[in-house]
C-alpha cells in the first residue's frame, strides 16, 4: 500500500501516517497506480503554495491540514514518461511553478516511488555516463579546434549551465550534435523554455544572433568528422524556430550534404513552414521531428499560439519529408488527461498513418499543471498514459516509440543538391 509523501514547511519529506497518495489526470483526481522506484537521476521537488491531497481508506479525497505542508513531485530523467500528475490544492498565493515535468509520487515501504514508465533504454543519453564528467576538458579541446566559433560559445553555456545533453554531445563529438540556428520564432508556446511572455520565467537564454551558413556548416563538419555514427540537428531548446532561417539553413544544409553524403541531417521544428522544409529536403535534409501537443485545432492554438500557420502546415511538413524518403518523427508533449483522451488518440493515430510517421517520442510536457489547465478550453478525460501507449502500439504496429532521435539513411533519390553542383 502506498502512502502520501509530502514536505513540511522546512522542506523535509514526510510520509503521512494514514492517507494514501492521490494523483491527477488533467481535471480529474484519482489514485496513482503502477508506480516505480525513483530512477537514477530523478529529482524530488516540493511545490510551494500547494497543499498536498491524499485519499482515505474509503477512497475520499482529503486535504492535509498540517500548517505549512507542501505537495511533492518528481522530475524524471530522459527515457522515462510521467503517467500521473501530482495532486494538490493551491492556497490562493501559489506562485507559478518553473517549467518542469511534474510527476506524482508516493511512499511504498518507506521508499519514494513515482508515477512513470520507461520509454527508451539508449544508454548514450544517460546524464550520469562517465564521459559526461569530462565535459570541461572536451570544451577546451573544442575551443582549440574552432577558435572564435560563436556557435560553440553558445553551446558552452547550454552544455554546462543547462546541462543539455545534445549540446554536450558536440563537445564529446558523439551522437546527435546540437546546432542552434534561429533567434526568432513564429509561435508563443505556453511551455517555451527559451522565452516567456509574462507568467513564467524562462530557464534558458535564447540564442541572440543569427549564425551564417558558413558557421553552421563549419560546426556540422567538425562534429560529423569524428565518426560515422554522428549526426547533426537544428532546432534546440536554446533557440526559436529553425524554419524561419530558410535561406541560410538551405545553404548550410547543401554544404553539409556535399561534404557528408551519408550523414543524417535533422531538424526539430514546430512544422510551420512546409515550403522551407521542402527546400531543405531538396538540399539534403533527411530527418524531421515535429513538436505536437494536440492535433485538435482549439487546443493546438491555445498551447502554441501560432503566428501565420496551423495544423494544415504541420501535416504538410510531415508529408514533405516522408515523400522525400526521410525520417518523420513526432515529438509528443504528453500531459495526463489530454494526450490520453480518446478523441486525441484517434486523431493522432490517423495522423501517423496518413503522413508516414516513423517514430513518436514520448515526452512529459514541462509546465505548471494547473496553470496549463486554466488555459486549455474544453476539458478532456484520459484513459491513462499506460493504456494510451498500449493502444498506440496496437493500432500502429510499425511505429517506433521512444525518447531519442535515431540516425537515418541518406535520401536515395537524386536530390537537387547533387544535380546542381
Amino acid at each position: 500500500m502506498n502512502r502520501l509523501l509530502y514536505a513540511t514547511r522546512e522542506g523535509r519529506l514526510r510520509v503521512h501516517h494514514s492517507l494514501e497518495a492521490a494523483a491527477r489526470s488533467g481535471w480529474d483526481m484519482g489514485a496513482a497506480d503502477r508506480l516505480i522506484p525513483l530512477p537514477a537521476g530523478t529529482s524530488l521537488m516540493h511545490l510551494p503554495g500547494r497543499i498536498p491531497v491524499g485519499r482515505s481508506s474509503a477512497g475520499a479525497t482529503v486535504v492535509v491540514e498540517e500548517p505549512g505542508a507542501m505537495a511533492v513531485a518528481a522530475v524524471l530523467p530522459p527515457g522515462y514518461l510521467r503517467t500521473w500528475l501530482p495532486a494538490y490544492e493551491e492556497d490562493g498565493q501559489a506562485p507559478v511553478l518553473p517549467l518542469y515535468g511534474y510527476a506524482a509520487v508516493a511512499s511504498i515501504e518507506g521508499e519514494p516511488y513515482v508515477a512513470a514508465m520507461r520509454t527508451d533504454r539508449w544508454n548514450a543519453w544517460n546524464p550520469q555516463a562517465d564521459d559526461r564528467r569530462h565535459i570541461d576538458a572536451a570544451i577546451r579541446a573544442a575551443r582549440r579546434a574552432l577558435p572564435g566559433s560563436r556557435l560553440l560559445q553558445q553551446l558552452e553555456t547550454c552544455a554546462t549551465d543547462y546541462r543539455c545533453l545534445t549540446a554536450q554531445n558536440v563537445f564529446l563529438r558523439r551522437g546527435e550534435g546540437a546546432i542552434p540556428v534561429s533567434p526568432a520564432c513564429n509561435a508563443a508556446c505556453l511551455g517555451c523554455i527559451s522565452e516567456q511572455w509574462g507568467d513564467v520565467d524562462s530557464p534558458q537564454t535564447r540564442l541572440d544572433f543569427a549564425p551564417t551558413a558558413a558557421e553552421i556548416a563549419e560546426l556540422a563538419a567538425w562534429h560529423l568528422s569524428a565518426g560515422e555514427s554522428n549526426f547533426v540537428s537544428y532546432g534546440q531548446g536554446c533557440e526559436g524556430e529553425p524554419l524561419t532561417r530558410g535561406t541560410a539553413l538551405v545553404d548550410a544544409t547543401r554544404r553539409i550534404r556535399a561534404a557528408a553524403p551519408t550523414a543524417t541531417i535533422h531538424v526539430n521544428t514546430n512544422g510551420s513552414r512546409p515550403d522551407v522544409l521542402q527546400r531543405l529536403v531538396d538540399a539534403g535534409l533527411n530527418s524531421v521531428r515535429i513538436s505536437v501537443f494536440s492535433l485538435d485545432d482549439t487546443r493546438f492554438r491555445a498551447y502554441y499560439r501560432p503566428v501565420g500557420y496551423g495544423l494544415d502546415e504541420v501535416a504538410e511538413c510531415a508529408s514533405v519529408v516522408a515523400a522525400g524518403g526521410g525520417q518523420v518523427t513526432i515529438n509528443l508533449l504528453t500531459f495526463p488527461g489530454i494526450t490520453d483522451a480518446p478523441p486525441e488518440i484517434d486523431t493522432l493515430v490517423r495522423f501517423i498513418h496518413r503522413h508516414g510517421v516513423h517514430q513518436v517520442q514520448l515526452r512529459s510536457l514541462n509546465v505548471d499543471p494547473q496553470w496549463l489547465l486554466d488555459r486549455i478550453p474544453q476539458p478532456t478525460r484520459g484513459i491513462g498514459l499506460r493504456k494510451f501507449v498500449r493502444q498506440l502500439t496496437e493500432r500502429c504496429p510499425d511505429l517506433q516509440l521512444g525518447n531519442f532521435t535515431r540516425r537515418w539513411p541518406a535520401i536515395e533519390r537524386q536530390p537537387v543538391w547533387a544535380s546542381s553542383r
